[in-house]
């Protein structure tokens, strides 16, 4: 069939964008409401499109230097709990990574990763699990307890980590007061050994407590001062560890709502979820959720908890059904697949570093393919082949141009690394960026001075963050950061990574000498301060 004039390209468009549009309204007004599920799908979403893949697979199987770029051990357990894949391009990528015997990194975070390996089919030595729980360190107990949990192996003894409870029920790091986090950290660890021992039994009974009375209002939790989606996270595992619905069990109901309904407050446009409420897009965040949401899962369905798992045969026959969420234990469980967004996000899931404006090439390009759009279809109505096919094929071709030139920023490298112009300077601080605290260790930069004692001109309403990006680009040294504003996060400078070092390692700033409370894009500076961007392993205390 062909079309004789414009005025039936102009009907049939419309006619399609109508039909599409009342479709897609009527398949979401049937949809049944499910936040869980919703955020779910957002998180693997935005997990897929920060990656550049198309499928939890292809995101499993791609190169490991873009895989280890992401939270992998919190991903990977969460998918290992909720789906079917193959894993078993995963399993050689991450058993070729996973650290030796003479790595120097957090004995916790030696644990998390052979934990890792040992589901994907690594067999544990004994003696060198042992090895890297310290009774001292309480997150290295909790580790070792998930461990033997999995392997069926006393690593270690839950009454050690009950002798680190404090007097108001919670657990910490150090100190004499508990934190939700590490509370929650510990309860998932002993919620296996409960029925075994009074001692431990009433330890979990009197955390739970302790986790009911600290609860805000609003049914969220604060860690450090600060209210954060992480938080909550890890108290929704912990609840479904011990087989409380945290929904529905009526000691965390507050006023504002329960550790499910608070995630809420945290989630971001792309679907993400950020540290805390109106922040940036975070990957670490997102996957604690994501893992959050499994445990929740995995309670509805009378399964067991997040940390109980078995090892898997990756060498086995490639899985008959793969992007799917496996049947429950129950028979009552659904099946589902994994879904992306109708459109994709930044490719980095970050947002940039201030506004900016929309350069005026992007109009003249958008601009040429309409143009060349229009002669296309000129050419094709005088040659007769102006085809309803036709017509929609050079319509998506050019509305893809148009959309990939206007989400595209086109930048050289010298263009990025060009000195910026400063008006109405009012001085100038010092710079530096040390990463001291890893010197020697392997992955370690050779010097440990990354960026020597710098003059930074700044102008007024600088931030420490503002002084950072200003060197960085003119000594041409990398940087990778989220968020914008107040909100913005340095994740990595010179290829140092958070977490390349620990659950506690990454990048810490002071200004004169101290740390400060607040994120380096709320931190004003002035002529005469002194910056110090620092790499730490221990959240700063090893910078004391």
């Amino acid at each position: 069939m062909r079309l004789n004039g414009w005025k039936k390209c102009i009907r049939y468009g419309m006619f399609l964008f109508l039909l599409v549009l009342t479709v897609c309204s009527a398949a979401r007004a049937e949809a049944p409401s499910d936040p869980a599920r919703e955020y779910e799908e957002g998180i693997l979403s935005y997990m897929l499109t920060s990656s550049g893949t198309d499928s939890v697979q292809e995101w499993l199987d791609r190169d490991s230097e873009a895989l280890f770029k992401q939270p992998v051990e919190w991903y990977f357990l969460a998918l290992y709990q909720s789906g079917t894949y193959d894993y078993r391009s995963f399993a050689k990528q991450y058993l070729d990574r996973i650290p030796g015997e003479q790595t120097k990194v957090a004995n916790a975070t030696w644990l998390n990763r052979m934990m890792t390996a040992w589901m994907l089919g690594r067999q544990a030595d004994e003696a060198e699990i042992r090895e890297h729980i310290v009774p001292g360190d309480i997150m290295s107990l909790i580790y070792g307890l998930h461990f033997g949990t999995m392997t069926g192996v006393r690593y270690a003894d839950p009454l050690l980590l009950c002798e680190r409870q404090c007097e108001d029920g919670g657990f910490s790091l150090k100190g004499d007061f508990g934190d939700p986090d590490v509370t929650s950290m510990a309860l998932e660890a002993l919620a296996p050994y409960r029925d075994e021992n009074e001692t431990v039994s009433a330890a979990a009974e009197k955390a739970v407590a302790y986790l009911s009375a600290v609860q805000l209002a609003n049914g969220g939790y604060q860690s450090f001062g600060a209210d954060n989606c992480e938080s909550a996270s890890q108290v929704i595992i912990a609840l479904c560890s011990l087989g409380i619905n945290p929904l529905t069990d009526e000691r965390f109901q507050k006023e504002g709502g329960n550790p499910i309904t608070t995630l809420g407050r945290f989630r971001c446009e792309n679907g993400a979820f950020s540290h805390k409420e109106g922040g940036a897009p975070a990957d670490i965040t997102s996957a604690e959720v994501l893992c959050a949401l499994t445990a929740y899962k995995r309670l509805l369905a009378g399964m067991t908890p997040l940390y109980v798992a078995e090892q898997c045969d990756v060498w086995a026959e490639e899985p008959g059904t793969q992007e799917t969420n496996p049947k429950q234990e129950d028979g009552k469980g659904e099946t589902g697949t994994v879904t992306e967004q109708d459109s994709k996000e930044d490719p980095s899931g970050a947002e940039t570093a201030g506004k900016r404006k929309t350069e005026p090439y992007k109009f003249i390009v958008s601009a040429a393919v309409i143009l060349l759009l229009i002669l296309v279809l000129f050419v094709l109505k005088r040659r007769k082949r102006l085809t309803k096919k036709n017509v929609l094929c050079a319509s998506f071709i050019a509305a893809a141009l148009v959309v990939f030139t206007f989400l595209t920023k086109f930048e050289t490298v010298g263009q990025h690394y060009t000195k910026e112009e400063q008006k109405d300077t009012i001085g100038s601080v010092t710079l530096t960026i040390r990463c001291d605290t890893i010197a020697g260790e392997p992955g370690a930069p050779a010097d440990v001075v990354i960026l020597p004692v710098t003059k930074v001109s700044v102008s007024k309403g600088d931030t420490a963050f503002d002084v950072l990006n200003r060197a960085a680009r003119e000594h041409r040294i990398p940087m990778d950061f989220t968020g914008s504003g107040g909100s913005v996060y340095v994740k990595g400078i010179a290829g140092l990574y958070e977490f390349a070092y620990g659950s506690m390692s990454g990048w810490i700033y002071r200004v004169n000498g101290e740390i400060m409370p607040v994120g380096c894009g709320q931190a004003e500076v002035s002529p005469g301060d002194e910056i110090d961007f620092l790499f730490t392993k221990n959240l700063g205390e090893d910078l004391k």
